[in-house]
Formats: C-alpha cells, structure tokens, sequence
C-alpha cells in the first residue's frame, strides 16, 4: 500500500506518521488571504519583519562584539541582501566605513525575495524605531515582542547605540557564484541565505576572490537537516520527511497528498534549496578548500527543541533511517535551529 490513513509507507515497509501537528504550529503565519506555500503579496514591512531584521542585525553586532572582530574603517559584502535593510542598518550602527549588497533577484523576482516594497520607507522605520525605544543601548527586550513567531534561542546582549553618520551603500545585482563582478575586495563578508544556493564550492571561491587577507565570512544557516531546513515550500507533515524519505519517496509522496501543488513543492525542494545537500561538516570542508578556516561555531538550538525532540520518539529506527539516507550526517545538525559560523582567511 502507497498510503494509508495517517501513515506513508516507506519503500522498505516502515510507516511514518503524517499529521498537521508536525508543521503547521512551527510556521510564521502568512499575510491575510494567503497560502503558507506562497510568496507574500506587494506590501509595506510588517512589524515582524521589522523584528526579524532588528534581531539578525542585533546578533550580528553582538557576535562581532563578543568574538574581537572590528568594524573600525572596515568595507562589508552582504551575499544575498535580499532588501539591503542589514548592511545599511549596521552601517547606522557601528563604525563601518561602507557596504555593498549583493543578490541575484530584486523584490518580488523570486519566491524567497521579500515582499515588493519602498526600501527607503522601511529603513527610515527601522531607524524610528531604533531612536525611539534603545536610547544609548539596542536591548533585546524593547523589540521581542516583535518576534512570537520568530524560530531562535540565541538572544544577543545590549550593543551601545550611536547614530553614524550617513555612509556608503551600494547594491549590486549580482549571485554569489560572481562576486567578482562587484569589482571590489572586502573585510567582512555576510552570508544569512547560504541554505538556497546551490554549488557551495563555487561560493566560497567566488567568496575567496573578493576577500582580504585575514577577512571574516560570517555565514548564518539553516541546515537542511534541520527540523525547518526544508523550508516553509517545500515542508510536509510528517516530523523530518525532507531527511528521512529518499527522493523517490519524498515525490511519490507528493504526488498522492498534494497532487495539486506538488510540481511547486518539487521545484523549490530541489531548485529553491542547496542541492545536493551539503552538510555543516562538509561546508567546512568546502570553506578549507579556499582557505577560510573556522574560528567561531555556534550552533542556535530551535526554541521548540523540546517539542520536536519528542517527535523522534513517533518514528521506529528514526536514527536508523538517517544514517541510511545521509550516512555521517550528526544528531546535532538534525537538531539545529540555526548555526552562526565565523570563518577567517588564512595567509
């Protein structure tokens, strides 16, 4: 039998439970009227995106701060900006020279894209918000209550707050498999969307082109592997089914429980996302490769641990399965929310 009631049967007979309880609780809500499968419509910034954005800058500074790396005089390369809201808001924050903004896609030309938006509206929001409530410190405790739904656990601490003058932005339209194209060598380079891009061999050495010596390359991921490292979708209701069905599973899958959308589930899965998957380990690997070396590994456990933990207990040989499909593949990458990684090129 493909399917029962409550179950997919895997090709060597073991059942996996599907129910809603595995996905939709752990899912941002989505704007009015739409589909948690579909991009959000042309908008101004919710105030949980302004939070989201607040508390990646706000790590950032933090992590900077805590690990002696400085931003006095130094340029930042930010791969895959998305908006360009996290290299201009910290170029306000700190003590940054300038910044580029690297993507491929403008607002709106790609599923992950933010929303279609006036970027100078959001950035003086941002900027509002900062001057009314932070005072002489951004503090984590005037903004969480923007972040209900927010997947973390690594709350940054106070960074003193001094309004810069206005500095150098620049966007480029250009991928992360052509940083040289920016035409520019980099102190800092940022990386939050490393998980949606494929060849990560090219990355680093396109990374590597436009790195100075002894830069840092701050990547913050998602693994795959994670509970949410599918990603909203291409996400199904059975606890870990992105790793624990094969390919052909996962599509046969699809194909008897979401025939109607699985060709844009599957488009995502395998387009949207690193593929073929790529473990943190082997990231490292990659990174040694073009001489970045790791000097920070910190790994953010979800903030529903707990809760998905438990979940491994509703699958029979769960661990089992895993090691067939990705063999090394470690617990602690299976049970990561985020992993926040400072690589410095060596000499």
């Amino acid at each position: 039998m493909v399917h029962e009631k409550n179950y997919f049967v895997k090709d060597n007979g073991v059942k996996l439970p599907i129910d809603d309880k595995y996905l939709i609780p752990f899912l941002s809500p989505t704007s009015n009227g739409t589909h948690f499968r579909e991009s959000p419509p042309e908008n101004d910034i919710s105030d949980r995106q302004n939070g989201r954005v607040l508390l990646q800058i706000h790590q950032i500074l933090h992590l900077f701060q805590e690990y002696g790396v400085e931003l006095t005089g130094k340029t930042l390369l930010d791969i895959g900006t998305g908006n360009g809201l996290v290299p201009c808001m910290i170029l306000e924050l700190s003590e940054l020279e300038s910044a580029v903004g690297a993507d491929p896609y403008l607002d709106g030309e790609h599923m992950t894209s933010w929303q279609v938006h006036d970027h100078n509206k959001a950035l003086l929001e941002l900027k509002t918000f900062l001057e009314r409530y932070c005072g002489h410190y951004i503090d984590y405790n005037t903004y969480k209550h923007l972040l209900e739904y927010e997947n973390y656990s690594m709350i940054p601490g106070k960074i003193p707050y001094k309004k810069q003058p206005s500095k150098q932005y620049k966007f480029e339209k250009v991928g992360a498999h052509e940083l040289e194209k920016v035409g520019h060598k980099f102190d800092i380079l940022y990386c939050k969307a490393i998980e949606h891009i494929q060849k990560w061999d090219d990355v680093f050495r396109s990374a590597a082109s436009v790195a100075n010596e002894h830069a840092i390359f701050y990547i913050k991921h998602r693994s795959f592997f994670s509970y949410l490292g599918a990603h909203r979708y291409s996400s199904i209701s059975i606890p870990w089914g992105h790793a624990l069905l094969t390919g052909g599973e996962y599509e046969r899958y699809l194909n008897n429980c979401f025939s109607d959308e699985s060709q844009n589930i599957k488009d995502f899965y395998y387009n949207g996302l690193t593929y073929p998957r790529v473990t943190v380990s082997e990231m490292i690997r990659i990174a040694r490769n073009h001489n970045f070396l790791p000097v920070v590994i910190i790994t953010e456990p979800t903030r529903y641990i707990e809760t998905v933990a438990k979940f491994i207990d509703d699958i029979d040989g769960f661990w089992e399965i895993i090691g067939e499909n990705y063999p090394g593949l470690g617990a602690e990458e299976i049970l990561s929310g985020m992993y926040h990684i400072l690589f410095r090129k060596a000499e």
